[in-house]
Protein backbone atom coordinates (compact mmCIF):
# COMPACT_ATOMS: atom_id res chain seq x y z
CA UNK A 1 0.00 0.00 0.00
CA UNK A 2 0.87 3.77 -0.27
CA UNK A 3 1.44 3.91 3.57
CA UNK A 4 3.77 1.36 3.45
CA UNK A 5 5.48 1.88 0.41
CA UNK A 6 6.79 5.61 2.08
CA UNK A 7 7.29 4.91 5.29
CA UNK A 8 7.89 0.73 5.55
CA UNK A 9 9.92 1.25 8.80
CA UNK A 10 7.07 1.72 11.15
CA UNK A 11 4.50 -0.69 11.48
CA UNK A 12 1.14 1.32 11.41
CA UNK A 13 -1.78 0.66 13.17
CA UNK A 14 -4.67 -1.56 11.33
CA UNK A 15 -8.10 -0.40 11.65
CA UNK A 16 -11.42 -3.37 12.92
CA UNK A 17 -13.43 -1.62 10.49
CA UNK A 18 -11.97 0.77 7.71
CA UNK A 19 -13.76 3.21 5.95
CA UNK A 20 -12.02 1.93 2.83
CA UNK A 21 -9.42 -0.57 1.44
CA UNK A 22 -6.88 1.84 0.98
CA UNK A 23 -7.96 3.45 4.92
CA UNK A 24 -6.82 0.22 6.57
CA UNK A 25 -4.53 1.77 8.72
CA UNK A 26 -3.88 4.79 10.85
CA UNK A 27 -1.43 7.09 8.88
CA UNK A 28 2.17 7.44 10.32
CA UNK A 29 2.85 10.39 7.53
CA UNK A 30 0.79 13.26 6.14
CA UNK A 31 2.90 12.85 2.77
CA UNK A 32 0.66 9.28 1.12
CA UNK A 33 -2.65 11.66 1.48
CA UNK A 34 -0.39 14.85 -0.14
CA UNK A 35 0.37 12.56 -2.82
CA UNK A 36 -2.76 11.35 -3.57
CA UNK A 37 -3.85 14.66 -4.05
CA UNK A 38 -1.21 16.23 -6.24
CA UNK A 39 -2.09 13.41 -8.38
CA UNK A 40 -5.54 14.32 -8.45
CA UNK A 41 -4.85 17.55 -9.12
CA UNK A 42 -1.94 16.78 -12.06
CA UNK A 43 -4.86 14.29 -13.76
CA UNK A 44 -7.45 17.66 -13.47
CA UNK A 45 -4.84 19.48 -15.91
CA UNK A 46 -3.30 21.52 -12.94
CA UNK A 47 0.52 21.82 -13.79
CA UNK A 48 1.52 23.61 -10.40
CA UNK A 49 0.56 22.29 -7.53
CA UNK A 50 1.62 23.11 -4.10
CA UNK A 51 0.26 21.53 -1.24
CA UNK A 52 0.44 22.08 2.53
CA UNK A 53 -1.40 20.12 6.04
CA UNK A 54 -1.35 20.24 9.68
CA UNK A 55 -2.46 16.86 10.61
CA UNK A 56 -2.24 14.19 12.85
CA UNK A 57 0.40 11.26 12.84
CA UNK A 58 0.12 7.39 14.60
CA UNK A 59 3.42 5.92 15.52
CA UNK A 60 4.31 3.43 17.64
CA UNK A 61 6.06 4.10 21.04
CA UNK A 62 8.59 2.43 22.79
CA UNK A 63 6.28 1.39 25.20
CA UNK A 64 4.28 -0.60 22.27
CA UNK A 65 1.40 1.94 22.95
CA UNK A 66 0.48 4.59 20.02
CA UNK A 67 2.16 8.15 20.16
CA UNK A 68 -0.24 10.69 18.71
CA UNK A 69 1.79 13.52 17.10
CA UNK A 70 1.19 17.20 15.37
CA UNK A 71 2.99 17.64 12.18
CA UNK A 72 3.20 20.01 9.26
CA UNK A 73 3.67 18.19 5.73
CA UNK A 74 4.10 20.17 2.08
CA UNK A 75 4.34 19.49 -1.20
CA UNK A 76 5.82 21.18 -4.39
CA UNK A 77 5.07 20.20 -7.96
CA UNK A 78 5.43 21.45 -11.29
CA UNK A 79 6.84 24.79 -12.53
CA UNK A 80 8.60 27.02 -9.76
CA UNK A 81 6.64 30.20 -10.55
CA UNK A 82 3.26 30.74 -12.21
CA UNK A 83 3.05 31.63 -15.87
CA UNK A 84 4.41 34.82 -16.95
CA UNK A 85 6.01 37.15 -19.95
CA UNK A 86 8.61 38.79 -17.86
CA UNK A 87 10.64 34.91 -16.64
CA UNK A 88 10.99 31.80 -18.25
CA UNK A 89 9.90 28.86 -16.15
CA UNK A 90 11.81 25.98 -14.99
CA UNK A 91 10.72 23.08 -12.59
CA UNK A 92 10.39 23.49 -8.45
CA UNK A 93 13.29 21.92 -7.09
CA UNK A 94 14.69 20.73 -3.42
CA UNK A 95 16.61 24.04 -3.16
CA UNK A 96 13.31 25.97 -3.78
CA UNK A 97 11.84 24.55 -0.66
CA UNK A 98 14.38 24.21 1.37
CA UNK A 99 14.38 28.16 0.87
CA UNK A 100 10.99 28.35 1.68
CA UNK A 101 11.76 26.14 5.10
CA UNK A 102 14.58 28.66 5.95
CA UNK A 103 12.42 31.21 5.63
CA UNK A 104 9.43 29.47 7.81
CA UNK A 105 12.08 28.76 10.55
CA UNK A 106 14.17 32.15 10.90
CA UNK A 107 11.70 33.65 13.36
CA UNK A 108 11.72 30.95 15.18
CA UNK A 109 15.83 31.08 16.20
CA UNK A 110 17.01 29.63 12.87
CA UNK A 111 20.41 29.32 13.61
CA UNK A 112 19.09 26.12 15.87
CA UNK A 113 17.50 24.47 13.02
CA UNK A 114 19.98 22.18 10.73
CA UNK A 115 19.56 20.79 7.12
CA UNK A 116 21.83 17.27 7.37
CA UNK A 117 22.14 15.08 4.14
CA UNK A 118 20.74 12.11 4.69
CA UNK A 119 18.36 9.01 3.26
CA UNK A 120 14.80 8.26 3.73
CA UNK A 121 13.53 5.52 2.12
CA UNK A 122 10.47 7.63 0.51
CA UNK A 123 12.89 10.30 -1.21
CA UNK A 124 15.90 10.51 -3.65
CA UNK A 125 19.32 9.48 -2.33
CA UNK A 126 21.34 12.80 -3.11
CA UNK A 127 18.63 15.39 -2.63
CA UNK A 128 17.18 14.64 1.05
CA UNK A 129 18.20 16.03 4.05
CA UNK A 130 17.22 15.69 8.02
CA UNK A 131 16.02 18.35 9.91
CA UNK A 132 17.52 18.84 12.90
CA UNK A 133 16.76 21.60 16.14
CA UNK A 134 19.05 21.66 18.26
CA UNK A 135 20.75 18.04 17.05
CA UNK A 136 17.88 16.61 17.19
CA UNK A 137 15.83 15.36 14.05
CA UNK A 138 12.51 17.48 13.66
CA UNK A 139 11.70 16.44 9.78
CA UNK A 140 12.98 15.48 6.97
CA UNK A 141 12.93 17.27 3.43
CA UNK A 142 13.96 15.71 0.08
CA UNK A 143 12.59 14.84 -3.83
CA UNK A 144 10.45 11.85 -4.29
CA UNK A 145 12.06 8.53 -4.93
CA UNK A 146 12.11 7.26 -8.29
CA UNK A 147 10.52 4.13 -7.31
CA UNK A 148 7.59 5.82 -6.25
CA UNK A 149 7.61 8.72 -9.03
CA UNK A 150 6.72 6.00 -11.24
CA UNK A 151 4.17 4.23 -8.79
CA UNK A 152 2.15 7.27 -9.01
CA UNK A 153 3.03 7.72 -12.31
CA UNK A 154 3.92 11.71 -12.78
CA UNK A 155 6.57 12.94 -15.29
CA UNK A 156 8.13 15.36 -12.34
CA UNK A 157 9.11 14.28 -9.14
CA UNK A 158 7.43 16.65 -6.33
CA UNK A 159 9.62 18.00 -3.58
CA UNK A 160 8.42 16.88 0.09
CA UNK A 161 8.54 17.76 3.67
CA UNK A 162 7.69 17.11 7.03
CA UNK A 163 8.01 18.61 10.24
CA UNK A 164 7.29 17.98 13.88
CA UNK A 165 5.02 20.92 14.69
CA UNK A 166 5.28 21.27 18.52
CA UNK A 167 9.09 22.72 17.91
CA UNK A 168 7.71 25.51 15.65
CA UNK A 169 5.11 26.77 18.32
CA UNK A 170 7.64 27.65 20.76
CA UNK A 171 7.84 30.92 19.73
CA UNK A 172 10.76 33.26 21.17
CA UNK A 173 10.16 36.37 21.87
CA UNK A 174 11.75 38.86 19.88
CA UNK A 175 14.96 41.17 21.47
CA UNK A 176 15.89 44.67 20.67
CA UNK A 177 19.47 44.42 18.57
CA UNK A 178 20.85 48.56 18.37
CA UNK A 179 21.42 49.82 15.60
CA UNK A 180 24.87 50.33 15.15
CA UNK A 181 25.56 54.03 13.33
CA UNK A 182 29.53 53.18 12.68
CA UNK A 183 30.56 51.71 9.62
CA UNK A 184 30.53 48.10 8.42
CA UNK A 185 33.66 46.53 7.28
CA UNK A 186 33.20 43.21 4.88
CA UNK A 187 36.82 41.46 4.87
CA UNK A 188 36.18 38.13 1.92
CA UNK A 189 38.28 35.04 2.45
CA UNK A 190 38.96 32.12 0.01
CA UNK A 191 39.71 28.53 2.05
CA UNK A 192 40.17 25.74 0.58
CA UNK A 193 38.53 22.51 2.49
CA UNK A 194 37.56 18.50 2.12
CA UNK A 195 34.66 17.98 -0.56
CA UNK A 196 32.69 16.42 2.02
CA UNK A 197 32.45 19.14 4.78
CA UNK A 198 28.98 21.01 4.41
CA UNK A 199 28.74 24.29 4.13
CA UNK A 200 26.78 24.97 7.28
CA UNK A 201 29.60 23.56 9.43
CA UNK A 202 32.28 26.35 7.81
CA UNK A 203 29.65 28.77 9.17
CA UNK A 204 28.91 27.10 12.25
CA UNK A 205 32.60 27.20 13.01
CA UNK A 206 33.00 31.22 11.43
CA UNK A 207 29.99 31.90 13.58
CA UNK A 208 31.61 30.39 16.96
CA UNK A 209 35.10 31.86 15.96
CA UNK A 210 34.52 35.36 15.24
CA UNK A 211 33.86 37.95 18.09
CA UNK A 212 31.04 39.79 18.81
CA UNK A 213 31.40 42.24 16.50
CA UNK A 214 30.66 39.83 13.55
CA UNK A 215 27.12 40.59 11.79
CA UNK A 216 27.20 38.31 9.25
CA UNK A 217 28.74 35.47 7.66
CA UNK A 218 28.33 33.93 4.32
CA UNK A 219 29.10 31.77 1.00
CA UNK A 220 28.96 33.90 -2.16
CA UNK A 221 31.40 31.35 -4.10
CA UNK A 222 32.22 27.85 -4.50
CA UNK A 223 34.83 26.54 -6.81
CA UNK A 224 36.36 23.55 -8.35
CA UNK A 225 38.72 23.03 -10.94
CA UNK A 226 42.24 24.40 -11.94
CA UNK A 227 44.47 25.39 -9.04
CA UNK A 228 42.32 22.90 -6.52
CA UNK A 229 43.32 19.61 -5.76
CA UNK A 230 41.04 16.50 -6.76
CA UNK A 231 38.34 15.85 -3.74
CA UNK A 232 38.67 19.43 -2.08
CA UNK A 233 36.65 22.75 -2.64
CA UNK A 234 37.57 26.46 -2.39
CA UNK A 235 34.81 28.44 -0.57
CA UNK A 236 34.45 32.54 -0.78
CA UNK A 237 33.66 33.35 2.45
CA UNK A 238 32.02 37.22 3.16
CA UNK A 239 32.55 38.30 7.44
CA UNK A 240 30.51 41.72 7.99
CA UNK A 241 32.24 42.91 10.86
CA UNK A 242 30.89 46.02 12.91
CA UNK A 243 31.38 47.57 16.30
CA UNK A 244 28.34 49.14 17.98
CA UNK A 245 30.29 52.01 19.90
CA UNK A 246 33.19 52.80 17.82
CA UNK A 247 34.78 52.46 14.01
CA UNK A 248 36.87 48.99 14.17
CA UNK A 249 40.65 49.58 13.65
CA UNK A 250 42.30 47.86 10.50
CA UNK A 251 43.58 45.65 13.24
CA UNK A 252 40.93 44.78 15.31
CA UNK A 253 39.41 43.65 11.66
CA UNK A 254 42.79 41.26 10.48
CA UNK A 255 43.05 39.80 14.11
CA UNK A 256 39.21 38.81 13.09
CA UNK A 257 39.64 37.39 9.92
CA UNK A 258 42.94 35.21 11.17
CA UNK A 259 41.08 34.18 14.07
CA UNK A 260 38.14 32.64 11.71
CA UNK A 261 40.93 31.45 9.31
CA UNK A 262 42.87 29.63 12.68
CA UNK A 263 39.61 28.31 14.20
CA UNK A 264 39.04 26.43 9.94
CA UNK A 265 42.27 25.98 9.64
CA UNK A 266 42.04 23.44 13.19
CA UNK A 267 38.42 22.59 12.99
CA UNK A 268 38.22 21.54 9.21
CA UNK A 269 41.64 21.54 8.20
CA UNK A 270 41.59 23.98 5.63
CA UNK A 271 43.31 26.00 4.04
CA UNK A 272 43.82 29.67 2.74
CA UNK A 273 43.53 29.94 -1.01
CA UNK A 274 45.97 32.37 -2.62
Amino acid sequence: DVQGAIDPDTAPLALANPIASDMGVMRTSIWPGLLQTALHNRNRQQERVRLFELGERFRPDAHGGLAQTDGLAGLALGPCWPEQWSRATRPSDFFDVKGDLEGLLAPLDGDRFRFVAATHPALHPGQSARIERDGSLIGWIGTLHPRLQARFDLAQAPILFELELEPLLEQPLPVFQPVSKYPAIRRDLAVIVDESVPVDAILESVRAAGPAELRDAFVFDEYRGKGVDSGRKSLALGLILQGLSRTLTDEEVEGASNEVLACLRSTHGATLRE
